[in-house]
């Protein structure tokens, strides 16, 4: 009973993280948009979008491994646990 009440917070935990995520890839879009329709956008616009643009890239490495080799599910744990014993955080700001 434990594990499926850990289970069931994780994937709560999970799916709080998307939709933040959705919601901050939002943001950076308008930020785009201002950009390009303004030519200007403030120091803490800058900063919003290249946190967005690491994290996309965070998405990318870790979506990736999951498409093209086999047996990542159970290594990407392994590797993200291993990452932040090295202080290396290899998940979105969301997460």
């Amino acid at each position: 009973r434990h594990r499926a009440e850990e289970a069931l917070a994780a994937e709560h935990h999970l799916l709080l993280s998307i939709h933040k995520e959705e919601e901050q890839s939002r943001e950076a879009a308008i930020i785009i948009r201002r950009y390009i329709t303004t030519g200007s956008i403030t120091i803490e616009e800058e900063h919003i979008l290249k946190v967005q643009v690491a994290d996309t890239i965070k998405i990318i490495d870790i979506v990736v491994p999951f498409v093209l080799i086999p047996g990542a599910s159970v290594l990407m744990p392994i590797l993200i646990r291993v990452a932040r014993a090295h202080h290396i955080e290899l998940l979105p700001s969301a997460f």
